[in-house]
């Protein structure tokens, strides 16, 4: 078994105290918002790529942005310009809070379209792991198990 990581402490502290605060991301100080809500877009965009990310609703439906914010806050811009420019191509209002009207147009998409490309560019960008890991141990004060 793998040695538990700074990270996954991080994680690990950052959803605790989600829990504590009900549960909306938006409550939580913006150290631990960035590591709670990245450990868990991440792994969904390599699991499925955008098309992953677009077909969940995520708890509290929080905007997009709240993600490619994260990523910027860590240095992953490319990954938060390649996640803002795909919402962007959702043709009505608030995507993050229309489940039914992402899938009918993703699903009206062609396997190759650029909202899938750009997504599989986010999804083999391993830099983001190294970049939370390490935006997280410069914030370390704000995980209290340290």
């Amino acid at each position: 078994m793998a040695e538990e990581t700074f990270l996954d402490r991080a994680a690990k502290y950052s959803y605790q105290e989600l829990e504590r605060l009900g549960g909306d991301p938006s409550k939580l100080e913006l150290p631990l918002q960035t590591v709670a809500v990245l450990y868990a877009v991440q792994p969904i965009i390599e699991n499925g790529g955008f098309r992953y990310l677009f077909e969940t609703d995520m708890p509290f439906c929080p905007p997009y942005s709240t993600f490619s914010d994260a990523y910027r806050r860590i240095g992953a811009t490319q990954a938060a310009e390649f996640l803002d420019r795909a919402v962007a191509m959702f043709p009505f209002e608030k995507p993050h809070q229309q489940q039914q009207k992402r899938l009918d147009f993703m699903d009206s998409l062609e396997e190759d379209h650029e909202m899938f490309e750009l997504g599989d560019q986010v999804c083999v960008d391993k830099t983001v792991w190294s970049n939370l890991e390490e935006y997280a141990r410069k914030h370390a004060a704000s995980f209290y198990f340290v």
